[in-house]
């Protein structure tokens, strides 16, 4: 009998404190989401909590593995971040850059005002702060008492043509990308914390490029990633319309689908400023972007230990311009003469080409024109 009672209040007892680990969670919950509904719990629930990366040793080249942590790291950077070689290049990219490097503009945009940047910086997500560990609350802060400093300091910058040097250090987080062999050095996501003060700079450079751009007609109707206005209703849509044409002429058609693979990362800078000349941008502006590309670097912490390495090539990662200037990249491929028969469009870095054409044959011979035109 004894046993019994026994057996029924132990049941009660773990009832009860499975019902108040709950009432506790929901409260703890409740509280957190109190100011932002997108906070911890939905994070959890929607699996956006990264565990930290522990880096292992991986194939350099060679096909030989690493020993020791630095050069993981320096393994995974270099094929990561590729190094900027002129001499390698075309005599297209060639002219690009003589291009680049001689342009001269009379015009000059107008300085900052204080609207634009208190805007700037009131609509600034929460981000990790860069290696200055200055976050968007302090600079806000500042900013109230004292708005002149960073109206006068971002004049500056435009007015002398540069982008101060502490702000172009990232400070590199690598994830392991979800079901890839943590052996090879592509396996692996970079993300760059960037200093805030610099972002918000970056920001203000985005507005001011793209009333350029929309100025001038200079962004593609074909690019439906990272646009006002846009999305992947209006890139499906028309999609749509081009397998349209092909049942109503009743002729076969296929789909290309190509991904470009470390776009963000690999981006030739040479050809972002390129494509501001070709807008006729302002020359402060110009000056900036420019300098802006020149000298970044990027920092990975681990313990103590730090390691430095130069950044050539691509758009950082988190920055506030990167995609509007992958976009300008991305105008290129978009503006490439296609055969008769074919459309091309994008979302962000994903490209589709759709080819018609009266048979199997004339399709196999459009798609590969087009693709030694698109891998050129």
């Amino acid at each position: 009998m004894r046993r019994i009672v026994y057996k029924k209040q132990e049941v009660h007892y773990k009832w009860l404190i499975k019902q108040k680990c709950r009432a506790s969670f929901e409260l703890f919950c409740q509280q957190l989401v109190a100011n932002n509904a997108f906070d911890l719990p939905y994070k959890i629930a929607a699996g956006k909590i990264r565990k930290q990366t522990v880096l292992q040793s991986v194939k350099t080249s060679n096909g030989q593995f690493t020993n020791t942590i630095e050069e993981t790291i320096q393994t995974i950077v270099q094929a990561l971040f590729p190094t900027d070689d002129s001499k390698q290049e075309t005599h297209v990219q060639l002219k690009k850059r003589e291009t680049v490097n001689t342009y001269s503009s009379t015009i000059l945009d107008k300085q900052f005002t204080k609207q634009e940047i208190t805007y700037d910086i009131s609509t600034m997500k929460k981000k990790a702060p860069g290696i200055d560990g200055i976050s968007i609350e302090i600079i806000k802060e500042l900013h109230d008492m004292n708005p002149d400093i960073l109206h006068y300091t971002y004049n500056k910058c435009l007015e002398l043509g540069i982008f101060p040097e502490t702000w172009k250090k990232g400070k590199l987080i690598i994830f392991n990308k979800p079901g890839k062999d943590p052996s090879l050095s592509n396996a692996y996501r970079p993300i760059c914390l960037l200093s805030v003060l610099g972002k918000i700079l970056d920001k203000r450079l985005v507005f001011r490029i793209t009333h350029l751009l929309h100025k001038n007609n200079k962004l593609h109707k074909q690019q439906h990633g990272f646009r006002n206005g846009r999305s992947c209703e209006t890139a499906n849509f028309r999609l749509w319309q081009a397998i349209n044409i092909a049942l109503q002429e009743r002729v076969p058609a296929t789909i290309l689908s190509l991904d470009v693979q470390g776009a963000f990362d690999t981006v030739w800078r040479t050809s972002i400023l390129f494509q501001l000349t070709q807008a006729n941008c302002p020359q402060n502006i110009f000056n900036l972007v420019r300098n802006y590309f020149t000298n970044r670097s990027i920092h990975y912490f681990q313990d103590e230990e730090v390691w430095n390495f130069d950044n050539q090539r691509g758009v950082p990662q988190g920055s506030c311009s990167g995609p509007l200037f992958w976009n300008l990249v991305m105008d290129t491929a978009l503006d490439l003469p296609l055969p008769q028969g074919s459309h091309i469009q994008a979302y962000a870095d994903d490209i589709i080409v759709v080819i018609r054409g009266k048979d199997k044959e004339e399709i196999e011979r459009k798609g590969n024109a087009i693709l030694e035109k698109l891998l050129a």
